[in-house]
């Protein structure tokens, strides 16, 4: 929980793509992932809140499959079957 906190405080230092890319670099350390948590689902519901507001709302296309990727990953991580970990990292991949 501590680690997510200080997240939250770098989000007000790093811009929208930054601050995704720390969330789920963080997410994929082998000491921080949170699968089928309510901690995990929260924070991918972050992920895909900013990828949200920085494709469609502020028009990024360079991140529209990002986007889509972080729809799949919010919806089958709330039915507790996938591999959370894959989805993350293509993401990750899509956004460098």
């Amino acid at each position: 929980m501590k680690w997510l906190k200080v997240l939250l405080q770098k989000r007000k230092e790093e811009n929208g793509v930054e601050y995704v890319k720390t969330l789920i670099e963080n997410m994929l350390r082998e000491d921080k992932l949170y699968t089928n948590e309510i901690l995990f689902r929260d924070t991918i519901d972050e992920v895909h809140r900013q990828l949200r507001k920085l494709a469609i709302k502020e028009g990024d296309k360079n991140l529209i499959e990002a986007y889509e990727k972080s729809v799949i990953l919010k919806h089958l991580s709330n039915k507790n079957r996938i591999d959370e970990k894959q989805l993350l990292e293509d993401i990750l991949k899509l956004i460098h």
